[in-house]
C-alpha cells in the first residue's frame, strides 16, 4: 500500500525482546528509489548511536499506534549497527528544489512510499506559484539527476505533463491515493516515455509494459539512441 514516508517518521520499532527506538529517517538507494535502511534513534538501549534496520525486517505494523514489530531481538538490531553506503537520506530531500524542463517548478514536500516493496515511487511537489500552489503526484521514473549540494533534482519532463499529474491531498483516504497515483503514470497521447528510462535502461524496457507496446519501443529505441 502507498504512504506517506514523512508520515511514518517518529514511529516506534519493537524487537522480540523489546523497544528498539524510533524511525528517524529513511536511507534510500539513487536512482532506483529502494529505501535499503530504516534509520533508527536507539536513544540508550543500545551501544553505537544510531541503528539501521533493514525494511525486510518489519513483520508487523500497527499504524494505529504507529508502531512497527521487527523479527529478531535487540542485540541482533545492534550487531547490525553500521555505517550506510553512500544511500540517500530521505529527510534531506524535503525541500529539495523540483526542476523540469523549463526550470523550476517547486519544491519536494513528501515521498510516497510502497510499504511492500519499499520503493519510493512518487514525489510530492508543492507547485506554490508555478502549479498555483497544488501539490502534485511526480512519479521518480521521471526523475534524472540528483544535486545534493545544489539542493536541487531534475525532472527533465514537460511543464505540461508535471500540471497534468495528480493533486495530492494529505489527509485523502489512502485507497484514493493509489487511484491518483496510478493516474500518473498513464500514457500521454504523444505516447513519449519519462527520459530517466535513458538512464536506466532495463527498468526503462519493464516499466514501458505498462505504457504498451509502441512505449515499450519509443523506450527501447530512446535507450539505442542515448549509446
Amino acid at each position: 500500500m502507498l504512504r506517506s514516508a514523512s508520515r511514518i517518521l517518529g514511529y516506534r520499532l519493537t524487537a522480540d525482546d523489546g523497544e528498539v527506538g524510533r524511525c528517524v529517517d529513511f536511507l534510500l538507494e539513487q536512482p532506483t528509489w529502494i529505501v535499503r535502511y530504516v534509520l533508527v534513534d536507539a536513544g540508550a538501549r543500545l551501544d553505537g548511536g544510531p541503528v539501521l534496520v533493514s525494511p525486510l525486517r518489519l513483520r508487523k505494523s500497527d499504524w494505529g499506534s504507529r508502531r512497527w514489530a521487527l523479527d529478531g531481538t535487540r542485540e541482533q538490531m545492534e550487531t547490525e549497527s553500521a555505517s550506510a553506503p553512500a544511500l540517500q537520506s530521505l529527510k534531506r530531500l524535503i525541500g529539495f528544489g523540483l526542476d523540469d524542463a523549463e526550470g523550476n517548478v517547486g519544491h519536494i514536500e513528501d515521498l510516497i512510499v510502497d510499504d511492500d516493496s519499499w520503493h519510493c515511487r512518487y514525489l510530492v511537489v508543492n507547485g506554490e506559484i508555478r502549479l498555483s500552489g497544488r501539490r502534485t503526484l511526480v512519479p521518480t521514473e521521471w526523475v534524472g539527476q540528483l544535486h545534493v549540494e545544489e539542493h536541487r533534482v531534475e525532472a527533465p519532463v514537460p511543464r505540461a505533463r508535471i500540471e497534468g499529474g495528480p493533486e495530492y491531498h494529505p489527509g485523502a483516504p489512502l485507497h484514493q491515493l493509489q487511484v491518483a497515483a496510478n493516474d500518473a503514470l498513464r500514457p500521454t497521447a504523444d505516447d513519449s516515455v519519462p527520459p530517466s528510462w535513458r538512464f536506466n535502461p532495463p527498468l526503462a524496457w519493464a516499466s514501458a509494459v505498462q505504457w504498451g507496446t509502441r512505449g515499450l519501443k519509443a523506450a527501447l529505441a530512446r535507450t539505442i539512441q542515448g549509446r
